[in-house]
């Protein structure tokens, strides 16, 4: 087996240096792999008799999600592609194991409890603690953006003149990511200002409390102590505003197409859920509304 972890460290080196993965993907890849070698049997060894045998058991295994699952086979399929071509037809070729994912659809956070906690985060905390917060929440609303992609971006990310940022997305796909909203783009574009005041471009965006970069669970700790004194029901994460900032373009009526781009979907089938979500919301006012009710 120590030769299936040289294997496995070599790809994520790859991964790492030379795809450009994100440290979340690299992360990801590793504890799968990590899980696949210590499950596959050591007697047999890397055979596609094999490999089958320890991804059926993966999937039997009931303490783990069915996407976990899905994401753990999908890695492996991954590592063996880039290491062994032949293995990897061998072992995928005609063999594919069915596991059913229950549909989630994403949770969009309501108008009101946006409006308050956005609220809430220009009243709380200190002068710069308050701005970078705030500045951060109204972002990740506005453009939809990772809050991975948030933490990443530099001073020279933005283009404060015409409220544009340059993202570097899942796969190291770059998108420009506009912000429409002239309050949101004027706070963006003093914090800029502020950041890069000695004209480092290269500067960190947000940083956190003690000066370095933010990270995304810097930020998630932030909402959360943020959401628990707005006494906002439920939990909120920073994903959810990227959900929200979907649903309220596609409820305002902007084509499904310019919404793909802003989020960087791939596919535009990944961006159709959120038409789901839309019509439920269409569905509840209508129900509300009912204006038929003086009439039946």
């Amino acid at each position: 087996m120590s030769e299936l972890r040289g294997l496995i460290s070599g790809y994520l080196d790859r991964c790492r240096n030379v795809r450009r993965l994100s440290p979340h993907t690299i992360s990801a890849y590793e504890n799968d792999l990590a899980q696949f070698a210590a499950r596959l049997s050591k007697k047999d060894g890397l055979t596609a008799a094999a490999i089958r045998a320890c991804l059926s058991r993966i999937a039997e295994d009931r303490r783990l999600a069915p996407r976990t699952v899905k994401r753990r086979i999908a890695s492996v399929r991954a590592f063996l592609r880039a290491v062994d071509q032949p293995l990897a037809l061998e072992t995928f070729g005609t063999w594919k194991l069915s596991i059913r994912t229950p549909t989630q659809l994403p949770r969009a956070i309501d108008r009101v409890d946006l409006g308050t906690l956005l609220r809430g985060a220009l009243r709380s905390g200190t002068k710069a603690r308050m701005d970078d917060t705030h500045l951060c929440l109204s972002l990740l609303a506005a453009t939809g953006l990772r809050v991975s992609e948030l933490c990443a971006l530099r001073a020279g990310s933005v283009k404060p003149q015409n409220g544009e940022i340059i993202v570097s997305g899942k796969g190291s796909r770059e998108r420009v990511v506009i912000v429409a909203n002239a309050c949101v783009r004027r706070q963006l574009a003093d914090h800029v200002l502020a950041v890069s005041r000695n004209g480092h471009t290269d500067a960190p965006l947000f940083r956190n409390s003690r000066g370095r970069p933010m990270t995304p669970q810097c930020l998630r700790l932030r909402l959360h102590s943020l959401v628990r004194r707005s006494r906002i029901a439920g939990a909120i994460t920073p994903h959810m505003l990227r959900h929200t900032a979907a649903t309220l373009l596609l409820e305002e009526g902007v084509d499904i197409r310019f919404v793909q781009r802003l989020l960087g979907h791939a596919s535009i089938a990944t961006t159709q859920i959120y038409t789901h979500v839309s019509d439920m919301a269409l569905r509840g006012a209508l129900e509300r509304a009912d204006v038929m009710k003086a009439f039946v």
